[in-house]
């Protein structure tokens, strides 16, 4: 990457504008923000694991947490009397309360306190087990059973109930949600949260979400000058202490190294010759479809294989369903040609891709502009939450239909400070609900490029104009990013988001001691929180078990776990 962060990176852009009728003209720089724009557990305790890190090693102090208490809803945004407009408050029965009483009824408000204590025990670990407890293979277990009562309850769940999906919550056999507004609203949330609808997101994350949404001193949290802040504490912890440890940026890995027969990994090769000997082994944190890319030795690959010859790249699995007029995302898993499942390599190359992303960067003069009357954050539903009642392929259009769910963040109504003065930042997007294929083989130079930009962007603008009305005359600088640009800045492979929830690797082992995965293809999956997790894990794993418990009794110490 060229900017630090990887997928949630701040990046810098110029607009040109005119300040007088002479035409006088000046540069002026803003900000924007790549990656997620709502974020819980940073401000408040149970910290998420991305808080824990950063009290981990010291760098709390480096981010203001800027709370907030919820976010605005807007659906069917500019068609007059069936617009509808509420907002998302956090806190015990706000939502009870509120919302899910209006639109869903008192069935709803039932059923979903029941649902609220049947997921309840798959929330305790999370809470009560520190990421740094975490690590990958064969001794896992070993620093969990400083945590025993709650990795107890965890285990009397059963695997498939902890890290399988929150459909047994929603379908049975665990729960059933009858309730169609609270169907649709779980769905909106598991789509922030996975690209995928909530029968197939990771029950675990749904819980947890649920818990911490609705808890005494729930609060959204923004980082004071933006999630640029967040990546400069994260590279400082990388980069201190003086051990010449050093975050590099621009420098592509052509290749992971093994030992001529295979058998070691040595190191990593980059694309300009350069080698690099790994002292302990090496984390690899790109997707996991390159993961059949990066490793060339065939006898590495064989052991990658199952001891088999690996010649052959499956294709993976795909979430959305692209069609002539609309495409539509599959809620249920897609069935490809059954392979050896207990190959890493199989994993890997068949792993199932969500949907990619379309933003809408903004900068617009604020001249007049009331943003103590707007919030922080938006949720609009472009067809509303419940979708236009259309049928694509037997699948009905909903609250993951295809760009229906825009995010539009407007962070400078928390920190005016994101923009200079006069101006705010605003940004707009689909996550996960982009299908890559109706941008497949396009010339981003082309002109057909640029086109289906501007068409695909309307419902972006849409959304933003449903809350800034005149947003278009006071823009200063636009700029929209596609799959495309996903897969090409973000080196993310058809520009997905992730993986799906029952296609994440367990954990991040390999049959190789010194090689270990982290990111959104390895449990808990997608989000910073998430892959926040499974870091912590990879680089535990790269320490023995002992090391690690010595390491916990000296957090605990020091109060930071």
């Amino acid at each position: 990457h060229y900017l630090p962060g990887g997928c949630a990176h701040a990046f810098p852009a110029t607009a040109v504008i005119a300040k007088d009728d002479g035409g006088k003209k000046e540069k002026v720089e803003f900000t924007f923000d790549s990656g997620p724009t709502i974020v819980l557990g940073c401000s408040t305790k149970p910290y998420n694991p991305l808080r824990q890190v950063l009290n981990v090693v010291g760098l709390s102090e480096e981010v203001e947490w800027l709370p907030y208490d919820g976010w605005g809803m807007v659906e069917n945004p500019l068609k007059g009397e069936v617009e509808t407009r509420w907002k998302v408050e956090l806190g015990p029965e706000m939502f009870g309360n509120g919302p899910l009483l209006e639109f869903g009824g008192e069935e709803a408000v039932q059923e979903f306190q029941e649902l609220r204590k049947v997921t309840k025990v798959l929330v305790s670990g999370a809470v009560e087990i520190p990421a740094m407890a975490m690590r990958a293979g064969n001794s896992a277990l070993i620093p969990l059973l400083r945590y025993l009562p709650a990795l107890s309850g965890l285990i009397a769940q059963g695997e498939e109930v902890t890290q399988g999906t929150f459909g047994q919550f929603l379908d049975g056999p665990k729960f059933v949600v009858k309730n169609q507004w609270l169907r649709d609203w779980l769905d909106a949330l598991a789509f922030s949260l996975s690209g995928l609808p909530a029968c197939r997101t990771s029950a675990a994350a749904m819980a947890y979400v649920i818990y911490d949404m609705h808890r005494e001193g729930a609060a959204l949290d923004y980082p004071k000058s933006g999630l640029g802040a967040v990546v400069d504490a994260l590279v400082k912890g990388v980069e201190q202490n003086g051990n010449g440890s050093k975050v590099h940026l621009r420098q592509h890995v052509q290749s992971i190294d093994t030992s001529p027969d295979g058998s070691f990994i040595e190191g990593i090769t980059l694309k300009n010759g350069k080698k690099i000997i790994a002292k302990d082994g090496v984390i690899c944190n790109a997707p996991v479809w390159s993961l059949n890319d990066l490793v060339k030795n065939e006898e590495a690959r064989k052991v990658l294989n199952n001891s088999l010859p690996a010649t052959k790249k499956r294709d993976p699995r795909q979430t959305w369903i692209v069609g002539e007029e609309k495409s539509q995302i599959l809620y249920d898993r897609p069935i490809i040609e059954k392979d050896d499942e207990s190959s890493l390599l199989a994993k890997c190359d068949t792993a199932e891709m969500t949907g990619s992303f379309l933003h809408l960067h903004l900068a617009l003069d604020a001249s007049g502009l009331d943003l103590e009357s707007l919030e922080a954050h938006y949720t609009v539903m472009d067809r509303g939450i419940g979708g236009d009642g259309s049928i694509v392929d037997g699948y009905a259009d909903g609250p993951c239909g295809e760009l229906n769910m825009i995010a539009v963040s407007n962070p400078c109504v928390l920190d005016k400070t994101l923009a200079p003065e006069g101006y705010i930042v605003v940004h707009a997007y689909g996550a996960g609900n982009e299908p890559y294929d109706i941008w497949k083989g396009l010339d981003r130079k082309s002109k057909k490029y640029q086109e289906l930009k501007e068409m695909r962007a309307a419902a972006l603008w849409r959304a933003v104009e449903s809350i800034i009305p005149d947003a278009r005359e006071r823009c200063v600088l636009s700029m929209i990013g596609s799959p495309i640009t996903h897969e090409r800045f973000l080196r993310r492979p058809r520009g997905t988001y992730g993986s799906s929830t029952e296609d994440y690797l367990k954990d991040g082992s390999t049959p190789f001691r010194r090689l270990v995965l982290c990111g959104d293809g390895v449990f808990p999956g997608i989000g910073i929180p998430a892959v926040a997790l499974s870091g912590a894990s990879a680089a535990n794993t790269m320490v023995s078990p002992w090391k690690q418990w010595r390491c916990l009794d000296t957090l605990k110490k020091k109060k930071l776990i």
